[in-house]
């Protein structure tokens, strides 16, 4: 009965049913439905002619009127409330307006915005704004008459703006034959959280427009849809208040420049409607559900037509550069390689696009064929399962594992900005280390509080984000103390060190055991290299390096980092016992200093 419920069923009925109460259970929907027909038709018929009348006269260039949608003056008291703002963009409008006269797109855009503004309305969305294509509305819980959270009036809204773009297309080349516009389709962007309302007193206009970290926030997940190939993107906030009934697709997460933790999106493809929505505002998504599934599947298609031509073209620049990706052997199911970017004992990386939306991925591939493979196998393997438990801003992203007759891969996620080995120099500020340092302390107390050594901490393996976040990544070498205390595996032997040299931990180099602390000790190496500019052991021959790791001191720090030579000290500490026992204890002392 839930299940039915939930999709979509009005009513139940318990065993034994007698005719007389199945009729009377149908004939009380059918009233129903009446009823709320009735009361959206009275509400459209009421607002139409005035809904004309404001935009024909705002796209004209009219701005003494401001669009209020019938909220009154002291509805504007409050200066800052919770609320879900919707964002809205016109794909490419740039190239679609060039191609038209400015008074052909002024009709254009009436047209358009009567038509998409309609479901805002009629799901209470006020505030409206509108620059060019886009379009901003707000929605709260206070609307008169309305049960219904903000968040689910704001994503029927949306997927009701995805029917009525897919019918302005039609529109749209019934009005400009043969002009050869771009096939027209929208994005949306949903977030909830706190939003400021601005009144702009100018000589021309007396506006009220919201403002805030949540209006950003939502017109940076529209431009995600972008490049997702999605029509409506949503934060994992807004679902979460939504209520039941809400159907999802792909799901990402994003870095966000204002903030520095990550965001996790969903893409927004229906909604299950009750009698409840309906009566309060619904009725466009209730009634044309199919219709509004199929409208949002044809608008991604096309936003993933343009995000692959623009793959397309970035593909002739590298092959006009020397690289072919058709010489390419590998091929893998629901991937484009684009590029090849590295290379290692039997693995291959490339950089990739996954099919499905158009994202950048970076995949690391093995040839899984040979006599040596199994072994690199396991090893390739086990790296997957070690990052697939780990959910963590700070550390690399994994998208999905596979295999073919030939190769096993893994996609794991891209970053364009590269690793931190660029950062290191004369550029390097102190701030900028230590926050570093405390991101890439945050990553290893997550991988460490589930058993995992990651074992090659240097900054070749510390990635950049585009928000000038990091990242710890490369967990090839990495391993699960609890895996290994089961196979006698937690010791390393004397010449078969794993790791890299300039920033192996004193128990790597003597072949003793790896605890979390090796990591640590690594971490106070790297640390020293980002004050100092350079290496604090540097030696003619790798035994002599080896050497300095188990009994030379930390040289001093520059006289402007000497506050922080007690930090770097304990943190490379030959003795475990003095050495920081966890990344914990380090963020502790590390927040002491702010």
């Amino acid at each position: 009965m839930r299940r039915d419920m939930t999709g979509g069923a009005d009513g139940y009925l318990s065993k034994p049913i007698t005719r007389t109460e199945l009729l009377e259970a149908v004939n009380a929907q059918i009233h129903k439905c009446k009823l709320v027909e009735k009361a959206i038709q009275s509400r459209l018929a009421a607002s139409g002619e005035d809904l004309h009348a404001t935009f024909a006269d705002r796209i004209g260039g009219s701005m003494t009127q401001a669009f209020s949608a019938g909220m009154s003056e002291s509805a504007f008291a409050q200066q800052s409330q919770d609320a879900t703002v919707l964002f809205s963009d016109i794909r490419s409008f740039t190239l679609l307006a060039k191609k038209l006269s400015s008074g052909e797109v002024a009709e254009l855009l009436t047209s358009y915005f009567e038509k998409v503004c309609q479901p805002i309305l009629e799901n209470g969305g006020r505030h409206l704004k509108f620059v060019d294509g886009g379009l901003l509305a707000l929605f709260t819980d206070t609307v008169h008459g309305s049960p219904l959270p903000s968040t689910r009036r704001a994503i029927a809204a949306a997927l009701a703006m995805a029917l009525a773009a897919h019918e302005f297309r039609d529109w749209l080349e019934l009005r400009f034959p043969a002009r050869g516009l771009l096939p027209f389709s929208i994005g949306v962007g949903l977030h909830c959280g706190e939003v400021t309302l601005c009144r702009l007193d100018t000589v021309q206009s007396n506006e009220i427009t919201p403002i805030g970290d949540t209006v950003n926030t939502a017109a940076r997940l529209e431009v995600a849809t972008r490049e997702l190939g999605w029509t409506v993107a949503a934060s994992d906030t807004v679902l979460a208040k939504a209520g039941e009934g809400i159907q999802t697709g792909a799901r990402t997460s994003l870095a966000l420049r204002s903030q520095e933790l990550l965001i996790d999106v969903l893409e927004i493809t229906g909604l299950v409607t009750s009698m409840d929505d309906m009566v309060h505002g619904m009725v466009t998504v209730a009634e044309h559900a199919l219709e509004i599934s199929a409208a949002v599947k044809i608008n991604s298609e096309i936003t993933a037509r343009a995000v692959k031509n623009v793959l397309d073209s970035k593909r002739s620049s590298l092959k006009a550069q020397g690289f072919d990706p058709a010489a390419v052997t590998v091929r893998l199911k629901g991937y484009r390689i684009t590029q090849k970017i590295g290379s290692g004992g039997m693995t291959e990386v490339y950089l990739a696009s996954r099919e499905a939306d158009g994202l950048n991925i970076v995949l690391k591939v093995l040839d899984s064929r040979g006599k040596d493979a199994s072994e690199h196998l396991v090893r390739f393997i086990q790296e997957y399962a070690l990052l697939s438990s780990i959910t963590h801003p700070h550390v690399i992203r994994i998208y999905d594992q596979g295999f073919t007759d030939d190769h096993a891969y893994i996609a794991m996620e891209y970053f364009e900005r590269g690793d931190l080995r660029k950062l290191i120099g004369p550029e390097m500020t102190q701030k900028r280390a230590l926050g570093v340092i405390r991101e890439v302390a945050g990553a290893l107390d997550a991988i460490h509080k589930k058993g995992i050594v990651h074992r090659d901490i240097k900054p070749e393996n510390i990635m950049q984000r585009v928000d000038g976040s990091v990242a710890l990544a490369d967990f090839g070498i990495a391993n699960s103390m609890l895996q290994a205390e089961g196979m006698g595996q937690t010791q390393t032997h004397h010449g078969d060190a794993m790791g890299t040299p300039y920033y192996l931990s004193p128990e790597q180099a003597s072949g003793k055991i790896i605890t979390t602390q090796s990591d640590l000790y690594s971490l106070g190496v790297m640390m020293f290299e980002m004050l100092a500019g350079k290496r604090p052991f540097i030696a003619e021959s790798l035994d002599m390096l080896l050497a300095q790791h188990l009994h030379a001191e930390t040289p001093a720090l520059p006289p402007a980092h000497a506050h922080l030579q007690a930090i770097v000290n304990k943190l490379t500490h030959k003795d475990l016992a003095l050495r920081y026992a966890s990344a914990q204890d380090l963020l502790v002392d590390m927040d002491r200093l702010r």
